[in-house]
């Protein structure tokens, strides 16, 4: 298969013929095969690498009802996004090896994308032991940071060079009642502080300003990342206090919104990360409000949004969203890039195209969105993971099972 277009390459948009052979891509050229060419040339469309999501809830076991992996990867493929990383906090708790195997199964007969699992922090020091064969990292979350077995679960993820990905909210704060940006940065100073003074590689997630990472960068040389979501980037409690806009950490006030947005081509989050979080329409405007919103149709549109108003470059979209994930989990010498001998997983997204947000067209089952109604640009029209067309001008073109657990295709394809 031979697919021509202006693609991303090497921070910079090249017209070029990319060749893919058994899911990889063999060869990319400038020179006109003469074999068939699937063409993508039309004005305004980009060949983008595929998309990496390290922070999503699919839901399934007794939450299904809310999302599924069927459903929260057909929302992905149609998002342009080829990776989700799923987390643990699942009904029943996905912190012990029986659990972890049963979501597993369950997700390899369901996703039509590739996927990761996070694990949670045991109940018990044995149900560490060997979790790293299915999962790939543990997700701290505020809970259990007063765990005995949280510097457990940290000594054995440095000694197997596995991630840990932190919530980061102080827990004696969310008991008082109080989650504001003070909360997140004393958070964030504990962790760095056992980052730099053990050793232990910590990623933390959704971080909402940039107080939050200027203090991370303290330990960026200690492999301290960190990534940030949209919602923190275009929303803030400002404008939207409503009981919808629930969300773990809360949205901040408008400057500290606004100072994050302006900064994000400058004081550079390590990726962008949906936290997509389903919850029924009844859930969020109930007399308790479940915190979150689903994210992963509209985060690339989001991004390409930014670059069309000038808050980035082109090619940071591909570097926040794909490259930049793709190295905080370990993959990108298999993912992250359009490149010779990379998984060919490609998205290829017309960034002239205008249209408003519809949460009615999403394929998630929750179909709202904190962006309803915005003018965005980047429709996607195709998805492309290993090779294949997974999604296509509106159209699912694979069966559930085609995707498959990182863990098993970067142990089968590259060591």
């Amino acid at each position: 298969m031979i697919i021509h277009g202006k693609a991303l390459i090497n921070r910079s948009i090249e017209d070029v013929y990319i060749e893919i052979e058994s899911g990889i891509i063999k060869r990319i050229s400038k020179e006109k095969p003469r074999d068939k060419v699937i063409e993508y040339g039309d004005n305004g469309t980009i060949i983008f690498p595929g998309m990496v999501d390290i922070h999503v809830h699919m839901r399934d076991f007794n939450q299904a009802y809310k999302e599924d992996f069927y459903t929260g990867t057909k929302a992905a493929a149609a998002g342009g996004v080829c990776l989700v990383m799923d987390m643990p906090n699942t009904d029943p708790k996905n912190n012990s090896l029986e659990v972890l195997s049963k979501r597993d199964k369950l997700a390899s007969k369901s996703v039509i994308v590739d996927y990761g699992l996070y694990y949670g922090l045991p109940d018990e020091k044995e149900a560490l032991y060997g979790y790293e064969d299915i999962a790939w990292g543990i997700k701290i979350y505020p809970e259990d940071y007063n765990n005995p077995l949280l510097m457990e679960a940290l000594n054995y993820n440095k000694e197997k060079r596995l991630l840990t990905v932190v919530h980061p909210e102080d827990p004696i704060d969310i008991e008082e009642g109080y989650r504001g940006l003070g909360c997140e940065l004393r958070a964030i100073a504990k962790f760095i502080e056992l980052a730099i003074k053990y050793g232990y590689r910590v990623h933390l997630t959704h971080v909402t300003s940039v107080n939050s990472i200027l203090l991370s960068r303290l330990a960026k040389d200690h492999g301290v990342t960190l990534d940030t979501c949209p919602h923190y980037l275009l929303l803030n409690k400002n404008r939207r206090n409503e009981a919808y806009f629930r969300v773990n950490p809360p949205l901040r006030d408008e400057y500290i919104q606004e100072n994050l947005l302006r900064s994000l081509s400058r004081i550079r989050v390590d990726a962008i990360a949906t936290d997509h979080a389903p919850h029924t329409l009844e859930e969020k405007r109930g007399d308790d409000p479940r915190p979150g919103f689903p994210g992963l149709e509209t985060c690339l549109p989001i991004l390409i949004t930014l670059y069309k108003h000038g808050y980035l470059d082109i090619w940071d979209i591909a570097d926040l969203y794909s490259l930049g994930p793709a190295k905080i989990i370990g993959v990108d010498k298999y993912l992250g890039s359009i490149e010779e001998g990379k998984a060919a997983n490609l998205v290829v997204c017309n960034i002239k195209d205008e249209y408003k947000i519809d949460p009615t067209e999403f394929h998630s089952k929750a179909k709202h969105s904190p962006f309803e109604g915005m003018n965005a640009y980047g429709k996607v029209i195709a998805t492309m993971i290993r090779g294949e067309f997974v999604y296509r001008d509106g159209d699912f073109l694979v069966q559930r099972g085609y995707g498959d657990n990182i863990r098993r295709l970067t142990k089968n394809n590259h060591g």
